[in-house]
């Protein structure tokens, strides 16, 4: 690891900062916006985070990596980046976007798709085969039969396109969810709601599937990836790893990373796996499985030993994070907590404080976007702290 600067530089370096990012979110025109994924914390965080306490050919870890913001930011600044989640579509995502950053030729495969697609004039329609992707029954109760032809016309496509094959998974996977939306709700502010991850989580169905023009939603996504990928630096594929992981297990040697950051759960806000459902039926992977795996999921928030469980596996977690860093290695937590559960991000950072040294923090900070839903949610307050190995 090579010499970050002096502590108390960075505590004030970290002081001079507006953690808030007024009128910051995920720009529109970057990596970070080839997919929505519930939960996720603006770029701002992890870059600033990753200059301040870290040195360029470093190694940063984050074990809870969401859609892989933290990497993309890393492979941006100079850093090799390693990231797990135990969500498959979270992994997904997270490496279809390590793929459009760390391919050369990304932009003209894509446009290579673009012309088949545009010479495609009739979709025939599909023979449903029970033992690939997009055969699950459950499927037609959230998308029109004509969509669904659509889709697996697409699929298709996907999966011979071997070149960019992560890239446009990830590109399918945001436009399946577009897919299921139900057509002219409203937010609370009067606006069109394309769709919104809690009602996908709570399985609430569209009382009648809409059809929506699938290829058209799916050739301007990959127009849009044209666009944003023709303009991005291209990094190694050297640099960058994603695999598929439960926190409370890593396979990482220990004393192996220089920095980690990362936002672990929130208690009792967000069900990861269920918000994903789309994929998981189109993929036929177990939700029940990867549900099971989950830690502070929103389902449980009213169980009476809610707590007890999410600090239990927390605890666990921080120990293992621990392990994986290296002596005088810094670690960045952005964790949160409901009015339910107030006092939880305060647990762990106690947990925390007590393996690691507590040299920043913690910090409030409010919540870039809403994490919960917008019907009967709970604003989150959020906390960003600093420790070191």
């Amino acid at each position: 690891m090579k010499p970050v600067a002096h502590k108390e530089l960075i505590v004030d370096s970290l002081n001079r900062v507006d953690w808030d990012f007024p009128r910051s979110a995920t720009p529109a025109e970057t990596i970070h916006a080839l997919h929505w994924f519930p939960g996720n914390f603006i770029p701002q965080i992890p870059a600033f985070l990753i200059q301040a306490l870290s040195s360029s050919g470093d190694v940063v870890c984050d074990p809870f990596c969401g859609s892989g913001t933290t990497g993309i930011e890393a492979l941006r600044l100079g850093r090799r980046c390693l990231q797990s989640d135990i969500n498959r579509a979270s992994v997904q995502v997270s490496a279809g976007k390590m793929a459009a950053f760390t391919s050369a030729n990304v932009a003209k495969c894509l446009g290579a798709v673009m012309d088949t697609l545009l010479l495609e004039l009739k979709i025939p329609r599909s023979q449903e085969n029970g033992d690939q992707e997009g055969s699950d029954p459950e499927l037609k109760r959230w998308l029109h039969t004509e969509t669904l032809d659509q889709l697996r016309f697409l699929w298709d496509l996907v999966k011979s396109s071997s070149d960019v094959g992560p890239v446009l998974e990830m590109i399918f996977t945001d436009t399946l969810f577009a897919c299921a939306s139900v057509g002219g709700a409203q937010t609370d502010g009067g606006k069109v709601r394309r769709h919104h991850w809690g009602w996908v989580a709570d399985n609430v169905t569209p009382t009648k599937p809409i059809p929506h023009d699938a290829l058209h939603l799916f050739r301007n996504k990959v127009f849009r990836a044209i666009q944003i990928l023709s303009t991005e630096r291209v990094a190694s594929k050297d640099l960058s790893t994603v695999r598929r992981e439960d926190i409370r297990g890593l396979s990482l040697p220990s004393e192996s990373v220089d920095l980690i950051v990362t936002s672990p759960p929130y208690l009792g806000m967000i069900d990861y796996t269920a918000a994903n459902r789309l994929t998981y039926l189109w993929m036929g992977w177990s939700l029940r499985d990867d549900m099971k795996s989950e830690i502070g999921a929103r389902r449980y928030r009213n169980r009476p030993t809610a707590t007890q469980d999410y600090l239990a596996s927390m605890e666990v977690a921080c120990n293992q994070m621990a392990r994986i860093l290296k002596p005088r290695g810094y670690c960045a937590v952005v964790i949160g907590a409901s009015r339910k559960y107030p006092g939880a991000a305060h647990d762990v950072i106690k947990i925390l404080s007590k393996i690691l040294e507590l040299v920043w923090g913690p910090i409030p900070r409010m919540p870039s976007r809403r994490r919960v839903s917008v019907k009967g949610a709970a604003e989150a307050s959020e906390f960003i702290c600093i420790f070191k190995k």
